[in-house]
């Protein structure tokens, strides 16, 4: 498995989420709100149960838990809860229910997925009156089910890469609708492919928008990933061109349907860059692949990723480590600080010398460059970010589009490092300040346990998350 191939698809879209208000009830909240899932498994003799909760966290204090699905089990489980735990790695969605994840831009909603149907081992577990889309507001009340779960994976296994995750719902910026891939006929003979659809939160009626022929052949990702409203009207979302990895960037109007390509530029040697226009000014970032050798990896095929910004028209690229492990969850740029966060195992500056996965912050124009965290546990690993099994470097992963408390600057990230003694087998929440002071651990999932009676139990904050500030 390679944890580069999964996150650098990801940030292969660069999006912008605009800001707005309201989503037709529940109140946003004044202190942020991160949603997040626990996935608990327990291992005996090859046979695995999995229990899971969606949580949300208001603040840094109040904790709700508001689904709770399991014991799902014992199935068959060929040691992967064992494999995934040892590595820190995450569990859902490949097991268990939970699947997609989204939250209102104002934190006053979240709406999550439930379906075990294409689980990677013990599908077909979940009661089916159980499965489905959901919406609950952020003090948990208003659970409602939606409508049935989407028939697309929200993750993939692409040899020799990785995994392929798709694993949110992108809200619009009024908070009223949420866009998904699902199956659905894309001419008269009724023959489905992924297609880009819309729902409803107040009523759960939902739309098919686009009417794409089926691209990917087998053994390939689904031809459509990562829709995400960039205005009121207006989607954008990946799609397969040709086997095996040629992703074209489309976008479709909500309102009249019409699909059409996304203008992009290229940078010498590097991959297309999607260029967008940016409401305010601001810029926003991106990790992407570059031509060259990467000097943590000499001879072999993995290429160097480096962080770009773009303000809608320029493009700038601001590092230049030539490492595999840079940026492998989308940077940020926090319009409080005037700075773009991101993740490295380089040592720019002298003060990282063994190599350790770090968070750096940089100004665009200027190029001041800082170290925010000062992590010792990688080992001079070739590749520290990706965050393998112990002692093998740990990972440092923003939630998908914001990480800040725009108030106070806090960064909120998840991470299987251990800078505080408290995480010595696990994944974990964490907060910090922008100049690296205040370093807190939100969560306390227990991690990878081994029993004296061969007992394997994990208890991991999953991939799937979601941060948003106050509005």
């Amino acid at each position: 498995m390679n944890p580069a191939s999964i996150c650098r698809r990801f940030v292969l879209i660069g999006l912008l989420i605009v800001a707005a208000c309201g989503d037709g009830g529940g109140g946003s909240s004044d202190v942020g709100t991160l949603a997040y899932v626990v996935t608990s498994c327990r291992e005996v003799a090859g046979a695995a149960t999995v229990w899971q909760e969606l949580r949300l966290l208001r603040g840094e204090t109040e904790t709700l838990t508001v689904m709770s699905v399991g014991p799902l089990g014992p199935f068959t489980s060929y040691g992967l809860c064992t494999v995934y735990g040892r590595e820190r790695d995450s569990l859902a969605p490949r097991l268990g229910a939970f699947q997609r994840l989204g939250m209102a831009p104002d934190g006053s909603g979240v709406v999550f997925e439930l379906s075990d149907a294409l689980a990677q081992v013990g599908r077909d577990l979940l009661p089916p009156e159980q499965g489905g889309m959901y919406y609950v507001r952020a003090d948990g009340s208003g659970l409602r089910r939606l409508g049935p779960a989407s028939r697309v994976p929200a993750w993939y296994f692409v040899p020799p890469t990785g995994l392929w995750y798709n694993i949110r719902f992108g809200f619009d910026p009024a908070g009223r609708q949420v866009t998904y891939p699902d199956l659905g006929p894309f001419d008269d003979t009724g023959e489905e492919a992924p297609q880009v659809f819309v729902k409803r939160l107040a009523t759960g009626e939902r739309r098919q928008l686009t009417f794409l022929p089926r691209v990917a052949h087998a053994g390939d990702p689904p031809d459509i990933g990562w829709p995400e409203f960039v205005d009121s009207r207006t989607i954008l979302f990946a799609r397969a061109s040709e086997s095996p990895n040629r992703i074209t960037q489309l976008s479709v109007d909500s309102i009249d349907p019409q699909v059409s390509e996304v203008p992009t530029v290229a940078l010498p040697g590097g991959t297309l860059i999607p260029v967008f226009h940016i409401i305010g000014g601001e810029w926003t970032g991106g990790s992407f692949q570059v031509a060259g050798e990467a000097v943590n990896r000499p001879g072999t095929t993995w290429p160097p990723t480096e962080v770009f910004v773009t303000d809608g028209t320029n493009v700038l690229q601001l590092t230049d480590f030539r490492r595999t492990d840079t940026a492998l969850f989308p940077p940020f740029y926090s319009p409080r600080d005037q700075r773009v966060y991101f993740t490295a195992s380089a040592d720019p500056l002298g003060t990282n010398p063994s190599h350790d996965c770090q968070m750096f912050s940089m100004e665009p124009l200027s190029r001041d460059l800082r170290q925010v965290t000062f992590f010792h546990e990688g080992g001079d690993h070739y590749a520290a970010c990706m965050g393998d099994r112990r002692p093998n470097g740990c990972r440092i992963d923003f939630p998908y589009l914001t990480a800040q408390q725009p108030v106070t600057g806090t960064i909120y990230f998840r991470s299987t490092c251990d800078p505080l003694g408290l995480n010595p087998n696990g994944a974990q929440f964490f907060a910090i300040q922008p100049d690296g002071t205040g370093l807190r651990q939100l969560t306390n999932a227990r991690g990878f346990v081994r029993g004296a009676d061969g007992t394997m139990e994990v208890e991991i904050v999953d991939y799937i998350f979601k941060y948003s500030p106050p509005r």
